[in-house]
């Protein structure tokens, strides 16, 4: 987590690394039976099997939350919501993800206005020491641009309100979508 202190996007990446944290978070049965999928502003959103283990991880939202902090740093994650929506992308609001193979990621080419985005995010990576720390963040950085090209080639297009990448027929991302109703 120090490593990533100085960084301009360090409470992002924080926050991103709660998806990551989530199983070991949440303990190895109710990992099984949920899913972290999205934070925004805090809030960290977790698809359940059910509407019975929404319940049952909503009584110990407190002690997660804790173990939250303790991993990713206080306020790093405010709160939790749980939704019982299925943990097998059965719900067609939520599509299935394609996700491109290690071959094609490697074969897309950048536009000249992502590569300078991506020049300017890598520059912001010079103020971490740990060389190798600072080489696996930028090249993550290299492959979410890669992945956001590739996914816009494919019909993806970003919400109209937060830019989040989505394949569904509206104009809002999902989570947007839930929040104008």
């Amino acid at each position: 987590m120090q490593a990533i202190a100085p960084l301009e996007s360090a409470p992002l990446i924080r926050q991103s690394l709660a998806l990551v944290c989530w199983p070991r978070v949440a303990g190895e049965q109710a990992a099984k039976a949920s899913r972290a999928e999205m934070i925004r502003n805090g809030v960290l959103f977790v698809r359940t099997r059910s509407s019975t283990w929404s319940q049952e991880l909503a009584l110990h939202k407190h002690k997660l939350l804790q173990k939250l902090a303790r991993l990713l740093g206080p306020g790093v994650v405010t709160d939790i919501v749980f939704r019982a929506q299925g943990v097998d992308g059965e719900d067609p609001s939520f599509p299935e993800e394609e996700e491109p193979t290690a071959e094609e990621l490697r074969k897309v080419v950048l536009t000249d206005e992502e590569q300078e985005l991506l020049k300017a995010r890598l520059a912001s990576l010079a103020s971490i020491s740990n060389a190798r720390v600072r080489q696996a963040i930028a090249h993550r950085l290299e492959m979410e641009a890669r992945l956001y090209h590739w996914r816009l080639e494919r019909g993806w297009k970003a919400c109209k309100k937060c830019q989040v990448l989505h394949k569904t027929p509206y104009a809002l991302c999902p989570l947007c979508r839930l929040e104008e109703s």
